[in-house]
């Protein structure tokens, strides 16, 4: 198989001869190593065989001698296929465009795919990358990842994970970050609990500091739970500051109300749709409409990207926008309080769950008509946390008073 690839690479011809000399002929070729390949005699002045081009070419010096005569029949190979090509200039250059394109197809980065988590910008985390080089047509071979991902964890302290693949011509960032931590008050701080909320305690847990109140007391928001000034616990002792922390539960009432019209609107298709396109090449867009992407009306946008892919990995650099316009016309809908009374509580209820820490013990609520709307009056019967450290700017009493001062509310 080697060997007939190479032969038609070097070109091969297919001959008649013709003459009353062919033992003759024969001699000649076998002296001065000529090769004759597929010999079929069909008479006896008439033979066909198959030689290189080269060898076509040594025969010529010697056909005199042999009183016969030889007349190509077929020609073959890579050499007569590139002699037909030749004056076709538009083939040759279309197939350098080809390259051309190939080149720089597989040389540069043509799309930009993100996972970034919610707690991460998007915006800021793509802003900076491409000043570090990662954008649209940059070239594939100026991009290190390693370097990249040590700055960008630099400039993005809330990021936990960041990773930059490059597949074919395609960059994917991977990024996960998590919050902001809450501020923490310094360990060695001198702090107390403070009620965040009103409530009647439920129970005490002062893993450090002096609990000031106990169960079934009443506590408003900012009253004292915990303080951090600890009196003596034997005879003789002494008071000291401490870093006070622990939970303190309390029975909550918390309220919410909230309105809703019993008049809404509802969307009623009509029909009609609209559709705009355009071409995204590279960084640029090509509008392939006239005017803006603004429609008057009531519609519903929806966009569509079509990229080019020869596969996962290779992305042509052109893209199909469609933008495609649904109209619709707004119909008026009546509900009546029993309707609306179920979604509106289920929010409700929501929101203060999302808010508290704890549980909802009970609830009542009172739903009215107002000026033609729903509105809604909860009270939430709860149970939880209600403490939280502050700053205490408590002092240790003289020794003199030690006995008479009480800790601080």
């Amino acid at each position: 198989m080697i060997g007939r690839l190479w032969r038609l690479a070097r070109g091969q011809v297919r001959v008649r001869i013709t003459g009353a000399s062919l033992p003759r002929f024969l001699n000649l070729c076998a002296f001065h190593s000529l090769t004759l390949r597929r010999m079929k005699r069909t008479a006896w002045n008439e033979m066909y065989a198959t030689m290189s081009v080269a060898d076509f070419r040594a025969l010529r010096r010697y056909m005199g001698r042999t009183g016969c005569r030889v007349h190509i029949v077929r020609r073959r190979g890579a050499p007569f296929a590139a002699a037909r090509l030749r004056p076709r200039y538009a083939l040759w250059g279309g197939f350098l465009l080809l390259a051309l394109t190939w080149w720089i197809l597989c040389t540069r980065v043509w799309a930009i795919e993100t996972q970034i988590s919610p707690a991460l910008s998007e915006a800021e985390v793509l802003q900076q990358l491409g000043e570090m080089g990662v954008h649209i047509g940059a070239p594939i071979s100026s991009i290190d990842t390693h370097r990249i991902r040590w700055r960008i964890l630099q400039l993005q302290p809330n990021m936990t994970y960041f990773a930059l693949n490059i597949h074919g011509n395609s960059v994917t960032v991977l990024a996960s970050g998590a919050e902001p931590p809450e501020a923490i008050l310094d360990q060695d701080a001198v702090t107390k609990v403070v009620a965040k909320r009103d409530g009647v305690v439920r129970t005490v847990h002062a893993l450090d500091g002096q609990a000031v109140v106990q169960a079934g007391d009443a506590v408003q928001a900012g009253d004292t739970l915990i303080s951090g000034l600890v009196p003596p616990t034997r005879e003789e002792g002494k008071y000291h500051l401490a870093h006070a922390r622990g939970e303190v539960e309390a029975y909550t009432l918390r309220t919410a109300e909230i309105a809703r019209a019993l008049t809404t609107e509802e969307k009623a298709y009509t029909g009609k749709v609209r559709r705009q396109y355009a071409l995204m090449i590279g960084n640029k867009r090509l509008n392939l409409y006239i005017g803006s992407g603004i429609t008057g009306g009531t519609c519903d946008k929806i966009v569509e990207t079509r990229t080019l892919r020869l596969s996962d990995s290779v992305v042509f650099p052109v893209s199909l926008i469609v933008q495609t316009y649904v109209y619709y016309e707004r119909v008026p809908v009546e509900q009546t309080v029993d309707e609306v009374r179920v979604e509106m509580l289920s929010r409700a209820l929501g929101d203060i769950a999302a808010d508290m820490d704890g549980t909802v013990q009970s609830h009542s609520e009172t739903l009215t008509t107002e000026n033609g709307a729903a509105v809604l009056r909860l009270s939430v019967h709860a149970v939880e946390q209600i403490g939280e450290e502050a700053l205490d700017d408590s002092e240790i009493p003289p020794p003199e008073t030690e006995e008479q001062t009480d800790p601080p509310q």
